[in-house]
This record gives C-alpha cells, structure tokens and sequence, in this order.
C-alpha cells in the first residue's frame, strides 16, 4: 500500500510517434529499390530488344521458298531399275512469276492485305486496328502483313510469343529492304499452305479446279478462256489464306463461299473490279465446286511391292523424321528382283486369265537373307469388269488369311523326327478314318484321303509325296499339335491376332492336321518354308536393302540408321530340317506337285482345303534363284472353285497352282535368255509351237494384257539360263552353326495334292 505523501513513478505510454518516422523512412527505400530494379529490367529489356532485333537486322538469312519436297525413289534389287515412286503427303509446286496472272496477285491483296504496296512489312495502321478490337471486344483482326505471315510461314513459324512477334516485324522490315513487292508476293503465292495438303497457289489450282495457276481463265468444257472465270477462282482460293483449314470448299463449301464474297467485295473496294464482274464471278457457283484432282499414279509392275514399300518407309521414318524421307530425292533400293517381279505376275494371269476364273497371289522371298524377291495380287471385280489389283487395295499375298491345307505336313513331319521318328518309318493309312468326336455329327471325325485308292502302308516320307491324310492326322496328335503350331509360328507363318493380340491358331479341333485354324498369308507361308529349307534357320522377311540421297546434305549419313539389318534365329535342327526338305524334293519329282517340276531339284508340297475353297503350292529352289515361292488360288470371299467354266474336275494344289510355280520358271528363263542374246547382238529365240499354256491364254479375250517387261513375246527358252545371280553350291551350309540350339515345334494343315474327297475335312 502506497502512503499518501510517497512519490510516484509514472510510465508513458507507447505512442506511434516515435516509430512513424521510421516506418516511412523503411518504405521509402524499399520503393526506391523497387524503382532502381523496375528501371533497371527496362533498360535491360529495351536494350535486349534492341540487340536482338539489330542482329536479326544484322545477320545473314536466305529468305528463299523452301524446295517442293520430292518423291522418294523405289529400284529393284539390282539398283538400277526404278520402278515406282513413293510421293510426299504434301504437294508444293512452285511457278515463276510470269505464271502467275495479275488477277490472282491482286485477289490475294485484297483478301490478306489491303495496304500491302504502301507498307514498309509492318504495318502500324492495321497492328493498331487489331489491338483496339481485340481489347474492346469486338471483332478479332489480325494485324499482320502480308510480308509478315511469309516470313512466319517459311522462317519464324507459329510460336505464339511476343518475343516471335518481334522476330517476325524486324525480318519482315528487312525482307522488304532486300526484295521488291512483286518478288515478295510471288514467293509468298508460292508457300501459302492452302488446305488439303496443298501448297502454293500452283498445286492448289491444280487440285481444287483440275488447270494449272496460268490457266484459272481456261474452261476447258467449252475449249475458251473467259477473264470473270479466272475471277471467280481466283478469289475461292485468296479467301482461303488465313484460315486453310476452316475456309476450304472441300471442308465447309458455304464457308469458303463466303470468303470468296468477302474478297470480291474487297477487290471492288480497291478498284480492281467492277461490281458488275464481281457479280458476275461470284454467280458462277460450279466453277469453284472442287474437282480433288490428284497426280496419277505412275505405271509399276508391281503396285503391290510399291504399296507395300510406302507402308514400311512410312512407319520407319514417323514424326519429324518424316521429313527426310521426302529431303534429298531419296533413292531406296528395295529387295524385289524385277526379273521375278514380272515373271510371276505374268505366269499367275496367263495360267488364270478368264473373269470367271479363280482369284490368287503369288509371293517369293530369299531362302537365306529374308529378302522379298517378288509379290502379285490377282482380284476380280465381276460387276465393275475389273481383275488385277488397285492401288492401296488388298493385297492377298500379305493381307490374306486362308487355311494352309496339306502344306502344313512338312512341319508335322519336322516335329515327328524331333521327336524320334524317322522317314523310314512304316504306318497303314486306310481311305478313311472314324476319330471319336463329340462335337461331330455321330460322334465321330471322319476324314478321308484325296483320292480313291490311296489306302496301305506308307513309310512317313511317301505318305508326306503323296499327303496321305489318315496317316499325318494322327500323326499330328501323336506328336503334338502345341508343337507343330509353335514350330510354324518360329518358322514365320503370320496368323490373323484376336483382340488381345494372341494368334488365332488353335491345336485343339481334331481337323488341325489338315490346316484348320491354321490361316495364313502367302507370303509368310513361303517365309516358313524358307526356314525348312534354310536348314532350319529362320530369316525375318526384309524390303529394303539400303537407302541413299541424291543430294548428301539433305539427309546427310543418319540414313543408315533406316536400313533393316538382317534377323536370324535357328528354329529347328539342320539335320531334321534337311529330312524334311529331301522329302519334299520326292513330292515334286514323283508326287502329287509333278506339274511344278523343272530341270533342277524343287522342293515343295501342294495343300488343297475342303469343297476346293483353297489351294496351294509351294516350291523352294537352291539353284538358279534361291527362292520359295508361295501360290495361292482361291476366292477372296471364300467360295468354292468346284466345276470352275474352263477347268476340268477341281482346282487343287498339284494343278493351276504348281503351273503357275511352273510358269514362272519359264517366263523367267525367256527374260534372261533374251537379255543375254540382246547384250551379245543376237537375235531373240524363234518362237515354237506353243504350249497348251500359251493356246489357252491367246483364246481367252478377256484375258488382260501381259505386265511390262524386258521379255519378248512368249518363246520358249533353253531349259537352263545364265542367272544374274552366282551360282553356289546346291546345297549351302547353314547361316548359323549346326550346332546352335533350336526349337522344336510347328503346324499342319488340310487336303493334299489331288482332289479331295467328300468326306475331306477342311
């Protein structure tokens, strides 16, 4: 307790005025920091600019159009012989000025740039403009030159950046300084994209109205010219400039029609056309309907190789590595031999020439490397009378899945050494066998051999000469059918995939001996036999061998980066591998593939499915070619060739298929003998009687006419000829040591060479 007289101490209380000072004196020198580091970004970002414009002012640019790109070039396996081209997705033509008409000079002013001869490459009045509209909301306008959307197209691009927009106004400015207006607008004609892969106003008048840029006034339905024609075009194609895509007749025809108003309503603002005439121009609605004109195709012996040759280049050179399949005037050395090439697709229309004949498809690959040596296709189209195969249309030796028929046998047998047997060994083969079968009819799976008397003791090989079927069914369950898919699978057969990407090739139905579930393509059948024949090892099916530039600095040496190399896996042991073909040299020398036989050693084995719907041969040589060729006849919608007009019984793989093997051969030879007599100055082979071949295709009218090639009309050659290939030894060691592990597995398949009986099974 405080007295009354004591003193006290009285504590002041804390007030603002002590610490305000110092608070303001803090505020201030953080604002003046803040001004020094605004002031100092300023005139960093002033004097930024200003260099990087200087020195865009200042370096050394080639304002050039950039170079249509050019078509790859697909040659034979020799190099030399080109036989199609693979055309860039883009088409850009460039013309010289003088072909371009001064009423599309001006269409394109008045549509993109109105001030565009009273500018300096930027334009301060239109950059104003578009700034206004776009902050006060109304109707967006570009505000870029004519000079300037050149310069974006073909050297700054379509980065959405203040900092490209600077880029674009200064090379703009300098481009101006350096060409003159008329050289300014002729290139930028020359690289506008306008829609649809078309660049330039060239390539963009040949597609939307069939004439070329020079010739916009030309009608040709009434042979004359007429100036409001070229009008109306002209302004179809500048109203599509800025916006290609959304503005093109093809996409929005209304919309592009619009444009074309706009820019006709521009030109008589300018004072380049009366409005009568504009009037007129926009009146004429079907000049400007687009015809979609395309560059044709030029003619190939072989469209299917060409086809498939831009599928394969497409999907090796994806994204921006595109671009230099089509830089430097490509040159692709395929893998066909243009020999082969000819010599096949002659044989299959001359042994199946008729329109009420079968379908078919011939595919030959290398026994050793892979390469695919040759490839046809034989559609028809009885309602359009059209045979033969449309470009981009299906190709059956690569596309087509069919059932193998007896062709499977080789790879039971294969299985059946590997596990022991051998091709002495001894089996009764009755006409017909009774396999229990709750899913058959009875109970029962009752298939039959192709041929009336073809009951008895067989040893494996001649049952496989004579494809015995009631000795390689139960064959095939007795070794197992997991095996003998597994093996053709190795061995390169390609089978259709389900939707999770498994094969659709099951060895559970009692009928897989006979091919059922095995459907394959031709050329991968041919791939397989390849295996056998190549001692067993497997080598991936290749197209190309090399790829080369014209012009070095295009593409430059990462080209080889593209080369497919050659892949190789042993599959089976060489010595099962060479039983197996050994046998097959006996089906063709006295089996059910006779009409397939030559002067020199053939291995192959013939398939025909159930009801004829399939038929096969295929036919392996080591001498002069060292090819399998697979042959396929057939129809494409599966029909049956039973009593086909023309042909006697059925078509099996012993008759039309083995001929068509057979065919080959000879055309084949008659090409080589004729080269061979024109290199050494000599006369061509006087023609002798022709062959029951030869009759029958000179009195079919309907027949189509012979491929292009370097062989005279049919004569008949020595049986044996040069081949351009060395010669080895018939029988190569194998790529891989003998030594290597293999695998163990394979398929089978149905009918055999002869006619099937009613109780084959398919």
């Amino acid at each position: 307790m405080v007295s009354p007289g004591s003193a006290r101490t009285v504590v002041p209380p804390p007030g603002p005025a002590r610490t305000a000072p110092r608070r303001r004196r803090r505020r201030r020198s953080r604002s003046r920091l803040v001004g020094r580091v605004l002031l100092v970004g300023l005139l960093a970002l002033l004097v930024g600019a200003g260099t990087f414009v200087g020195g865009l002012l200042a370096a050394p640019i080639d304002f050039a159009v950039p170079p249509p790109a050019k078509s790859a070039l697909l040659l034979a396996s020799d190099g030399r012989t080109q036989f199609a081209t693979i055309r860039p997705p883009e088409r850009r033509d460039v013309v010289p000025a003088d072909q371009i008409p001064p009423v599309m000079r001006r269409a394109m002013i008045s549509a993109e740039d109105e001030r565009f001869l009273e500018h300096k490459g930027v334009d301060p009045v239109a950059t104003i403009r578009a700034a206004y509209r776009d902050l006060t909301g109304g109707r967006t306008q570009g505000g870029s030159t004519l000079t300037q959307q050149y310069v974006k197209n073909v050297y700054v691009g379509n980065d959405r950046t203040a900092l490209r927009k600077i880029k674009e106004a200064a090379l703009a400015v300098r481009l101006e300084h350096k060409l003159s207006k008329d050289q300014i607008l002729t290139d930028y004609l020359n690289a506008l994209y306008l829609g649809n892969g078309v660049y330039g106003v060239q390539a963009a008048s040949r597609y939307y109205f069939g004439v070329d840029v020079k010739d916009l006034d030309l009608d040709k339905a009434r042979k004359r010219r007429d100036p409001n024609l070229a009008l109306a075009r002209a302004s179809m194609l500048a109203g599509m400039g800025p916006a290609p895509s959304a503005w093109n007749p093809v996409k929005d025809f209304a919309a592009a029609r619009a444009r074309q108003h706009y820019t006709l309503n521009q030109m008589i603002k300018l004072g380049y056309v009366t409005s009568s005439d504009a009037s007129d121009a926009f009146a004429r609605r079907s000049a400007v309907i687009p015809v979609k004109e395309q560059p044709p195709e030029l003619p190939t012996d072989a469209p299917e190789f060409a086809d498939l040759m831009k599928a394969q280049l497409q999907g090796r050179f994806q994204g921006v590595q595109e671009q230099v399949l089509f830089q430097g005037g490509l040159r692709v050395r395929t893998t066909m031999d243009n020999d082969l090439q000819t010599a096949a697709a002659r044989a299959l229309k001359e042994v199946i020439p008729d329109n009420d004949m079968p379908e078919g498809a011939v595919a030959a690959i290398d026994i050793r490397t892979g390469d695919v040596r040759a490839m046809t296709t034989l559609l028809r189209d009885p309602k359009k009378k059209q045979f033969g195969y449309k470009r981009n249309g299906l190709n059956l030796a690569t596309n087509a899945h069919r059932s193998t028929g007896s062709t499977i046998k080789p790879f039971t047998l294969a299985v059946a050494l590997e596990e022991g047997h051998s091709l002495s060994e001894t089996r009764y083969g009755p006409q017909c066998l009774k396999i229990p079968d709750r899913s058959e009819k009875g109970g029962f799976y009752k298939p039959c051999n192709a041929g009336d008397s073809e009951a008895g003791t067989f040893s494996l090989r001649t049952a496989l000469v004579h494809s015995v079927n009631t000795i390689y069914i139960p064959l095939a369950n007795e070794v197992g059918r997991t095996k003998i898919r597994d093996l053709m699978l190795k061995a390169g057969v390609k089978v259709a995939l389900d939707k999770n990407g498994n094969p659709e090739f099951s060895p559970a139905v009692k009928s897989f001996g006979l091919g059922t579930t095995a459907e394959v393509t031709p050329l991968s059948l041919a791939n397989a036999y390849a295996t056998l024949v190549n001692h067993g090892v497997h080598a991936e099916p290749r197209y190309y061998n090399d790829i080369k530039a014209s012009d070095a600095t295009a593409a430059g040496s990462s080209l080889g980066q593209f080369v497919p190399t050659v892949k190789r896996n042993r599959v089976l042991p060489a010595e099962v591998a060479d039983e197996v073909t050994d046998a097959m040299k006996d089906v063709v020398d006295h089996g059910t593939g006779t009409a397939a036989k030559q002067d020199f050693p053939v291995y192959g084995k013939t398939g025909t499915t159930n009801d004829a719907r399939d038929a096969w041969f295929v036919g392996c040589v080591r001498e002069p070619q060292y090819v399998c060729i697979a042959t396929w006849i057939g129809y494409e919608d599966h029909r049956s060739m039973h009593d086909i007009a023309g042909v006697k019984g059925l078509v099996y793989g012993g008759t039309l298929p083995a001929k068509v093997f057979a065919r080959t051969f000879e055309i084949l030879r008659e090409i080589q003998a004729d080269r061979k007599a024109r290199i050494g100055g000599a006369a061509a082979s006087p023609t002798p009687t022709a062959s029951p071949t030869r009759r029958r295709r000179r009195h079919a009218s309907t027949a189509p006419a012979p491929l292009r090639s370097t062989a005279p009309s049919p004569t008949r050659a020595p049986a044996r000829s040069p081949s351009p290939q060395p010669q080895p030894s018939s029988s190569p060691p194998p790529i891989l040591p003998t030594g290597q592990p293999g695998g163990s597995s394979g398929s089978g398949g149905s009918g055999g060479g002869g006619p099937p009986s009613p109780g084959a099974s398919p």
